[in-house]
């Protein structure tokens, strides 16, 4: 019969005795932090709502582009060149989806809340 091993998780240092200037002024920064992330959080989450807004438009905009190169080609006289010019307009609308990535311009918050949690945790406070 296998015994089981038990996993021990490495034991967490304790905090090692930091600079007594900057022990004075983290408190304070970590304040101040706090202080602007709560006025920034809330723009940050209005944002968000015309940011996804957007994506949908943009979303509109990339299907009727697609039915127009669609309709274009079926036409008796196909014009070319409006056709290729439909399709570059189209794959720029795609690119910029593509490119869109709401929660990379919305996340800076919640970068700050993750680093202030460990700072927290590194330095007791």
């Amino acid at each position: 019969m296998k015994m089981k091993s038990s996993a021990v998780a490495p034991a967490i240092p304790a905090a090692r005795p930091i600079n007594p200037k900057f022990k004075d002024r983290l408190p304070g920064i970590m304040t101040e932090i706090c202080d602007s992330l709560l006025i920034i959080e809330p723009a940050i989450e209005r944002v968000t709502v015309q940011l996804k807004e957007f994506l949908d438009y943009l979303g509109f905009e990339i299907q009727k582009t697609d039915l127009e190169i669609k309709q274009a080609r079926w036409e008796a006289k196909v014009d070319l060149a409006a056709v290729r010019e439909l399709e570059a307009w189209l794959q720029q609308l795609q690119q910029l989806k593509a490119d869109f990535d709401v929660n990379a311009m919305t996340s800076p918050p919640e970068r700050i809340r993750a680093m202030l949690d460990r700072v927290q945790k590194l330095f007791g406070l």
